[in-house]
């Protein structure tokens, strides 16, 4: 028997909330534990639950959901958190990736987007928007050294400073440390340089780089 997600879902639109726990309980693999219609409701529900993960709206009445971010992250709750929410603007999406959003769905976008996001997300993948994915690029552009050489055709410098960094051996966390990013944008950067070597792992990205440096 294939083990459900468990999902905690937090907007302050029935509408919304019953829509999704619809589809929802049309799959075989997610069950809806507990929806709640403010922040601190899913800060309540993520402690009696322990959920795999919470869906959150960002605007919400009494506690929103940037604020209940970042309690659970300070709290340090083993839950991976989706943002469901109708804000595209950039900064709003700015602050929600600082806040370690495990991914960002866009109420625009199909429910069947948000059921599969669930999934992604449960299994440890970042999902973001097209708009998330230009303004990360544009900040990694503008965090580029203008004098900084392009080591490959196909990884940005940026790219291979992690994969550098892999190679040694380093975790996400310290890797984001030391290049000063959080750590969901080094997971970022990952599913990209997984994506564009055709790696499935850290130690295969590894093998890549020091094959490249002729220690292998």
């Amino acid at each position: 028997m294939v083990k459900r997600i468990r999902v905690v879902l937090a907007d302050d639109h029935s509408l919304v909330l019953d829509g999704l726990k619809q589809h929802l309980a049309d799959t075989d693999d997610i069950q809806v534990v507990a929806a709640v219609t403010d922040g601190a409701a899913l800060l309540l529900a993520l402690e009696a639950y322990r959920p795999d993960v919470a869906v959150t709206d960002l605007v919400m009445g009494g506690m929103d959901g940037f604020t209940a971010l970042a309690q659970i992250r300070q709290r340090g709750l083993p839950v991976r958190v989706l943002v469901l929410t109708a804000l595209a603007d950039g900064e709003s999406l700015q602050r929600a990736i600082e806040l370690e959003a495990d991914g960002i769905v866009l109420k625009t976008e199909p429910p069947r987007q948000t059921v599969e996001a669930i999934r992604q997300v449960a299994a440890g993948q970042v999902v973001y928007p097209r708009a998330v994915h230009n303004w990360l690029m544009r900040r990694a552009s503008r965090q580029q050294p203008a004098n900084t050489p392009r080591h490959s055709d196909e990884l940005s410098d940026r790219e291979e400073e992690i994969l550098a960094l892999i190679a040694e051996g380093k975790p996400n966390q310290e890797i984001a440390t030391t290049l000063h990013l959080s750590e969901n944008t080094v997971k970022y950067y990952l599913k990209n340089i997984y994506r564009k070597l055709q790696i499935a792992n850290r130690t295969e990205a590894a093998r890549v780089y020091l094959k490249r440096k002729g220690k292998l």
